[in-house]
């Protein structure tokens, strides 16, 4: 497909789709990207040390500095079968488009290079600022760090991510922290278990006690989240041994900032 200044957002949406970007494969769909930019005369366009890339739109008038977020990784497809459409065919059927990756988020980043174009046309960049445009990597594994050097070389004013929101504007961030558990027990031959400490039965009783922490609630952002993530033991694998450690238990801690208003 090629992109020129009259491609609407769904054609843009749909070739994202297919080019096809897990979490550490993001250089086919960086590309794309690249390649919409050049023919929207984005003025600069940047690749950064993990691979994300922005492109920027400048004002006439010195101004505030825009950026639009949208991270360009998915998460696999274990069953391309199990699919009613190729996941990664971006077909478009009863006005909707389907395949990985579709709202989450590269019909948003489709959105915004359109926006951003749009209006520089519109307005023949006579306003004041830089419109700021980011497809960013890593996001589905490692959340937030890739994200933070574009923050770094850009500083903006304001962010705008484009995660699904039910087509409402949320105004608030949820905090988050990952919580590592380690227990401890004494190894011995799985035939003579009473002469050891199993690790995993002290992780157990900790993992149920997990599940009864109350989370707080936060009248405009919702319920918070208390989940297991993953679990680890050593040694790995152990057929015939007591374990005696078993880390790291991860405990996505998702904690509620207040919700910050915006003029």
């Amino acid at each position: 497909m090629m992109i020129n200044r009259n491609a609407n957002v769904t054609s843009i949406c749909q070739e994202l789709i297919q080019a096809k970007s897990y979490s550490g494969e993001e250089e086919e769909v960086v590309k794309v990207v690249e390649k919409i930019m050049l023919a929207f005369d984005f003025d600069e366009i940047i690749k950064d040390r993990y691979g994300n890339i922005y492109g920027i739109i400048q004002g006439a008038f010195d101004g505030p500095t825009q950026l639009y977020d949208a991270h360009v990784d998915t998460v696999v497809v274990p069953d391309p079968s199990s699919w009613k459409f190729d996941p990664f065919g971006g077909e478009l059927s009863d006005g909707k488009i389907y395949g990985r990756g579709t709202s989450d988020m590269k019909g948003a980043l489709a959105s915004m290079l359109v926006a951003a174009r749009n209006y520089a046309d519109q307005t023949k960049k006579q306003f004041n600022g830089r419109i700021c445009v980011a497809g960013v990597v890593h996001e589905e594994c490692f959340e937030g760090v890739a994200a933070r050097e574009i923050s770094k070389n850009l500083s903006p004013d304001y962010v705008i991510i484009g995660e699904a929101s039910s087509l409402n504007v949320k105004h608030g961030q949820r905090g988050r922290a990952e919580i590592v558990i380690e227990t401890f027990g004494k190894p011995a031959h799985s035939a003579n278990p009473e002469h050891g400490i199993n690790a995993v039965y002290h992780m157990s009783t900790i993992i149920n006690k997990v599940k009864e922490i109350p989370t707080e609630t936060d009248e405009n952002l919702g319920k918070g989240i208390l989940v297991l993530t993953d679990i680890k033991s050593s040694p790995y694998p152990g057929a015939s041994v007591v374990l005696i450690t078993v880390e790291p238990l991860g405990i996505d801690d998702c904690l509620w900032e207040k919700q910050k208003k915006v003029s």
